[in-house]
């Protein structure tokens, strides 16, 4: 199985290196009030994708603290009942052998 892993990985990056020298003809992007930038195709699209990348972590950010805070709400209120069903019982005093 871990070779099949590694195979794959090695196609994944071979795909990705060979995307990569057939695009890096250099590209134009125009922005806001006359200003451009000129790269490489491949560094735009890294550029976008990862700009992506970090609006969606940033956008799940909120769910996940809420959640963390739910789950901690939840481990104290089992753990209160937990020590509410805790029988307070004391061991019974060790009896003496009998000699039968």
């Amino acid at each position: 199985m871990q070779i099949l892993i590694w195979i794959l990985r090695i196609i994944v990056i071979v795909l990705f290196v060979w995307f990569a020298a057939r695009n890096a003809d250099p590209v134009t992007v125009y922005g806001y009030l006359d200003s451009s930038v000129k790269a490489p195709l491949v560094l735009i699209l890294l550029a976008f994708f990862g700009g992506g990348l970090l609006l969606g972590l940033l956008a799940a950010v909120p769910g996940i603290v809420r959640l963390k805070r739910e789950v901690r709400k939840l481990n104290r209120a089992l753990q209160q009942k937990t020590r509410e069903l805790e029988p307070s019982v004391t061991p019974a005093p060790a009896l003496p052998p009998s000699n039968v």
